[in-house]
């Protein structure tokens, strides 16, 4: 490749000018210019009328309010041994952001299979139950029973074991927090 002469000269030219610039006195292109006042208006506004308890969260709006203990369930107590699939399906995402399941047992806990619009053609065509996702549940004895399932019948994969003791271990956390002396 050939290169022009006259655009050879320019070049060694910009880089000599650039070699005697100081470091301290060329403008760094990473700042960015404080906010003009419009700006800053608009910031205040938004900070106003945004809600202060609400985060995202993957996609999923998440309100705080549920966290520091001022939500209604937090109040009444957590009854795991009487809470509907779709309590459980809300309480399994709680459990997995808190940190007290991972992934797959979150994955484990929320699928509730009453929840899907074609249960009653499928799994309850199959079993002659109807879908009913308000009607409580003893979630404590459905995962009790899965895990004795599980060491009756393995389905060799080692990990699900641990993972259905895991999740037990959790829901009966909550019973264990319920049960105190008055």
């Amino acid at each position: 490749m050939q290169i022009d002469s006259s655009l050879s000269h320019v070049f060694l030219q910009e880089q000599e000018n650039l070699s005697r610039t100081n470091v301290y006195t060329r403008p760094d292109p990473l700042i960015t210019p404080p906010p003009s006042q419009q700006d800053l208006e608009r910031i205040e506004e938004t900070k106003r009328t945004a809600p202060q308890d609400v985060v995202q969260f993957n996609g999923i709006e998440i309100d705080l309010e549920t966290y520091n203990g001022n939500s209604q369930d937090e109040e009444e107590g957590l009854d795991i041994r009487n809470t509907t699939p779709r309590e459980m399906s809300d309480i399994s995402l709680d459990l997995y952001i808190d940190g007290s399941l991972t992934y797959d047992e979150y994955s484990m806990l929320a699928f509730q299979p009453e929840l899907h619009p074609r249960f009653e053609a499928t799994v309850g065509a199959l079993t002659g139950q109807r879908a009913d996702p308000d009607r409580p549940r003893d979630y404590i004895a459905e995962w009790e029973e899965k895990y004795d399932f599980e060491r009756r019948y393995p389905s060799g994969n080692e990990k699900t074991l641990k993972q259905i003791d895991r999740i037990l271990g959790v829901l009966q956390g909550f019973q264990r927090s319920l049960d105190f002396v008055a």
